[in-house]
């Protein structure tokens, strides 16, 4: 890899013309290049965490691409340069059967799709031992997920436990992995580990990477050798924007549990303290999900129904307690009511008449689920079909669900099942069909051997296949790239993501961006107690402390 010249990234805020995927472009940039300079000059882990940096930026700030083939090009180069040189030159054999499987994350959320998804695919999947292990996890990992490794006859690893950096802990992944039979990566879009550990396909198990942010990038291309898709949508960017060979991606349903009321709807109601006859209308996400467009609220969006329909209530669980609501509200009392996030809101699925998406980022997962409680589902799809990343076209809800395209047509279609009940049952009983028939075992598990056994079929991936795509790093400004940063674009400080990487440096090198954050003004004139705690404290020791 030749050597770039590059002076360190500073914090870019850009001309408020300027187009905003360029702005974030012209940022990723710079961080890429100056991790391609730190690689040349032999600073691996500062290259690293920079390469880190480079892909937060564009998973968070679309840059108007969905992979990087010079970020994973540094990555892979960084590690076939460490280890164990024999070890790592050992071919590692080819599994007929796939009996044992690593699952590596990232981190575990306390409530999320994600990370009931890992549980269930474990609890399903009973005729392989499933281990885990996670790469930055934080804070305590929740009971379902102790619980599903644990009866599968795995264990869990946390690899920032463990003295050292990203470099250590890509080297303990690596030897971890030889022990099982493949590897299936649910890691977050800016983990450079894994990449990093499986540098070099023809001495691992087989990686299997779950393209579970499929709206956004995400490192791994380079490595895999199966990418899985939950719909469609999903696998053409995979194959189109990010480079994954055709042959290597498949589309598998998200797994969700087989559902079993405990309480009728009316039962339900009752404890809940909602009237017998109202018709209730729920929406399940994280608060992210319900952003105001254009000055339009979620609350905005259903007022007309509200209006015009008495009997009607709508509950939004996830999104908290929004001041741009409250117009909305105070114009209906008792008939919004908005909620923070629950991790098991089982009551209000039982009690709930319809299911409405969120908007203006779609919730499939919660879609699910409202289905297998026998809910009618309604979401809104008011794009170009290129932007169709951001609608509801997965596998047991495509074709069964029902899409409005406008607003006012989104008010008739809702309206319409809060009145008409025989439509509702029957809109809810094909959803529910196809959901229970390819979303829970033992329909899912078909489609999990076929993942297992193409991981087995395919010859091995060449990274170098994948970096030297030139093709991949140009920014585009159409669709569905032009809607990003309305639906799902972030507005965080670079410097703090920085920060919350420093402590999984060297200490030198910790000094080193210090320093430099320092002068960029991140820290103030002063060094106080607080701004130094990072430089001293690595993370792997703040972890065996905090998370104990």
């Amino acid at each position: 890899m030749q050597k770039i010249s590059a002076t360190a990234p500073v914090e870019f805020i850009p001309p408020r013309e300027e187009n905003p995927i360029l702005a974030s472009f012209s940022e990723y940039d710079a961080h890429v290049r100056f991790a391609e300079k730190l690689y040349g000059e032999g600073r691996f882990a500062a290259a690293a965490l920079e390469s880190a940096v480079a892909a937060s930026v564009a998973a968070h700030r679309h840059c108007g691409i969905f992979a990087s083939p010079r970020i994973e090009g540094v990555l892979t180069s960084i590690g076939r340069s460490i280890g164990d040189g024999k070890k790592d030159a050992e071919i590692a054999p080819r599994p007929n059967r796939i009996k044992s499987v690593l699952h590596v994350a990232t981190q575990l959320a306390p409530v999320g799709g994600l990370t009931r998804m890992i549980s269930r695919w474990v609890n399903a999947d009973k005729s392989r031992t499933n281990s885990l292990v996670l790469t930055q996890h934080r804070g305590p990992i929740p009971d379902h997920t102790n619980e599903a490794f644990h009866s599968s006859g795995g264990q869990i690893f946390k690899l920032n436990h463990s003295p050292g950096g990203k470099l250590e802990w890509a080297l303990a992944l690596r030897n971890l992995a030889r022990k099982f039979d493949a590897v299936v990566l649910h890691f977050h879009c800016e983990d450079v580990v894994p990449i990093i550990a499986f540098a070099n396909p023809e001495t691992m198990p087989p990686v299997i990477l779950l393209n579970h942010a499929d709206h956004i990038f995400w490192l791994g291309p380079s490595i895999s050798q199966v990418v899985v898709s939950l719909r469609e949508a999903a696998a053409d960017i995979a194959i189109g924007r990010r480079g994954v060979e055709p042959r290597r991606s498949i589309v598998m349903p998200t797994i969700v549990d087989p559902t079993v009321r405990e309480k009728s709807r009316q039962d339900a109601k009752k404890i809940l303290g909602i009237d017998s006859d109202c018709v209730l209308i729920l929406s399940v996400a994280r608060g992210v999900k319900y952003r105001t467009i254009g000055g339009v609220t979620f609350a905005d969006r259903h007022a007309k129904v509200l209006a015009e329909n008495p009997k009607a209530k709508l509950l939004v669980i996830g999104v908290g307690n929004p001041d741009d609501w409250e117009p909305v509200k105070q114009v209906y009392p008792g008939r919004l009511e908005t909620l923070p996030e629950i991790e098991l809101p089982r009551a209000y699925f039982e009690a709930a008449d319809v299911y409405v998406d969120s908007y203006p980022f779609v919730s499939s997962t919660s879609m699910m689920e409202a289905a297998g409680y026998g809910l009618p589902l309604l979401t809104i799809f008011d794009a170009p079909k290129e932007a169709r990343i951001f609608a509801i076209n997965h596998v047991g809800l495509d074709g069964t669900a029902v899409v409005a395209t406008t607003q006012s047509d989104y008010e008739e279609k809702l309206t319409r099942l809060i009145q008409d009940e025989p439509y509702r049952r029957k809109v809810a009983e094909a959803s529910h069909d196809a959901v229970e028939s390819q979303h829970t075992p033992p329909g899912w598990l078909a489609f999990l051997e076929a993942v297992y056994q193409r991981a087995i079929d395919l010859p091995l991936p060449d990274p170098q296949t994948f970096i030297r795509r030139d093709d991949l790093e140009t920014p585009q400004l159409g669709e569905p790239d032009r809607r990003h940063h309305d639906i799902v674009g972030s507005t965080f400080s670079t410097a703090n993501i920085t920060k919350g990487f420093m402590g999984m440096l060297p200490l030198r090198e910790r000094y080193t961006l210090w320093r430099r954050l320092q002068r960029q003004g991140h820290y103030g004139s002063n060094l106080s107690l607080k701004s130094f705690i990072p430089l001293v404290a690595p993370e792997w020791m703040k972890r065996c402390v905090l998370d104990r």
